[in-house]
């Protein structure tokens, strides 16, 4: 397995916090870039989460319209709900795996799950994936989606499979995942191809012979819409056209 350099993280601002983090069993770490119309549906999602203590971070990539302002709103509104709520903005645009980076760098808890910034969470999603985490050997667990929007159905329903992945990405980004496995094995990289980031990171997961576990329930919503990554193109959604991407970065890199 090649080294990992450090975790690519990118200059930031705290524009709002309260509470104390260290105090959340899970942190949800929302990444939000130009989806004003849709965050706070996210957050009042996270809001109805049942798991208790649960903290909840939002890194701003430098948005162009006011959901940064939106969400500090919300937050000095309904924070208390929460063990801890952190606001962050970039000073610049830095990327999907910098936005990610950093959201996950500053939560405090054991847990951290990534969502973005238009997609929704059920009541019962964190509480569910934590307790099938807990005393497991597994890396991370994620469950079964619900597509909404221009399209419906559901994706998200393959069992963790190390050698499917070569074939294809079909794990989503919103999986519960253990912070000290993003902290061992290099967190998220930038990739050139627009989706890639979060199949590169279960590849190093591969790499590392880490287990992740499929909860067989519908547990969250995947938006799509004309600029969600399901609408983008095969690496981000699970479509075997992104296999070469996979299979490369897999083949060239995982120890047998």
């Amino acid at each position: 397995m090649k080294p990992r350099g450090p975790i690519q993280l990118a200059p930031r601002e705290i524009v709002y916090e309260a509470g104390v983090l260290a105090n959340a069993q899970a942190t949800v770490c929302i990444t939000l870039y130009n989806y004003a119309a849709f965050v706070i549906e996210a957050l009042e999602s996270v809001y109805a989460q049942t798991l208790r203590p649960l903290g909840v971070v939002v890194v701003d990539d430098a948005s162009r319209d006011d959901g940064a302002a939106r969400v500090e709103r919300w937050m000095r509104s309904y924070g208390d709900r929460f063990a801890g709520v952190r606001l962050a903005r970039h000073v610049e645009n830095a990327g999907l795996a910098r936005a990610r980076n950093g959201a996950i760098d500053l939560a405090e808890s054991p847990y951290v799950m990534v969502l973005d910034a238009d997609n929704l969470l059920y009541p019962r999603c964190t509480l569910r994936l934590i307790e099938s985490l807990e005393g497991s050997p597994y890396a991370f667990a994620y469950s079964i989606l619900e597509r909404f929007g221009e399209h419906r159905g559901l994706m998200g329903t393959t069992a963790w499979d190390p050698e499917h992945l070569k074939l294809e990405n079909y794990v989503d980004a919103r999986a519960m995942l253990r912070k000290s496995t993003w902290e061992r094995h290099g967190g998220y990289e930038r990739m050139q191809t627009g989706g890639g980031e979060d199949y590169d990171f279960w590849c190093k997961c591969v790499e590392a012979d880490l287990d992740g576990l499929l909860v067989p329930e519908i547990l969250a919503r995947y938006r799509v819409h004309g600029v969600s990554m399901l609408a983008k193109g095969p690496i981000a959604t699970g479509h075997a056209a992104g296999a070469p991407a996979g299979a490369a970065h897999v083949g060239a890199t995982h120890e047998e």
